[in-house]
């Protein structure tokens, strides 16, 4: 059973809060508070779909690739959120794995109880269906990007990208580390071309990298990527 704290933070949120009381009160007696240390698997992918996931503190990066390792997806979980919403109500696997990209403070939940539960509410299943039409729009624009022909637009693309799904308005420094194989992967290029592309934003004073830490110095600039 989750603490009193707990309990009052997840009602508070959207993803719970349209529940009745006694409904909630039955999800809350089988969340499990978890922790996971950074470079630790959550699930693979394949896994039987048991679970559902809200990070409390962290950052956990999802990741899928084709058998022949030619196709890769690649995004990123920020705090607040439950996921996998991809397969609500359909999938009996996961379809990607998870890894954390940081320490990780997270709530374990069951996937079938919120399924059942969400199901008979129409009001959740309003709020579920806005989440998953806000997440395709992010991904139809991660298609528009990888349709780019310029390498150097899909690389800011992606930056652009992270910032609009990672920071806040007063926020200008994403928080994890960043890897160019990383971007090379979300930008569909060589790791060649990204070191390339960021050492211009640097000269251009569009973004400062500390130790792999990107900080977005032009958020206007990045911003136009997004629209």
């Amino acid at each position: 059973m989750i603490s009193k704290i707990d309990y009052d933070y997840l009602r508070s949120l959207d993803d719970f809060r349209l529940f009745p009381a006694v409904e909630f009160d039955q999800l809350a007696r089988q969340i499990k508070l978890r922790q996971a240390g950074k470079g630790q698997r959550l699930f693979f992918e394949g896994d039987a779909r048991e679970h559902l996931f809200l990070v409390r503190s962290g950052y956990f990066k999802i990741e899928m690739a084709d058998q022949s390792g030619s196709f890769y997806y690649m995004d990123f979980i920020q705090h607040g959120t439950i996921f996998p919403y991809g397969g609500l109500f359909t999938d009996e696997a996961y379809h990607f794995s998870a890894l954390a990209m940081t320490d990780v403070v997270y709530y374990e939940l069951p996937v079938q109880l919120y399924e059942e539960f969400s199901l008979g509410n129409t009001e959740q299943m309003k709020h579920l269906f806005e989440k998953i039409s806000k997440l395709l729009e992010l991904h139809e624009l991660r298609v528009r990007n990888t349709v780019t022909s310029n390498a150097k637009d899909r690389v800011i693309q992606s930056l652009g990208i992270l910032f609009l799904e990672m920071l806040e308005s007063d926020e200008c420094t994403l928080p994890f580390k960043l890897t160019t194989h990383e971007l090379a992967d979300m930008s569909g290029t060589t790791r060649e071309t990204v070191s390339r592309v960021l050492k211009e934003l640097k000269e251009d004073q569009k973004i400062q990298v500390t130790g792999k830490q990107v900080s977005y110095l032009d958020r206007n600039y990045f911003y136009q990527y997004t629209k």
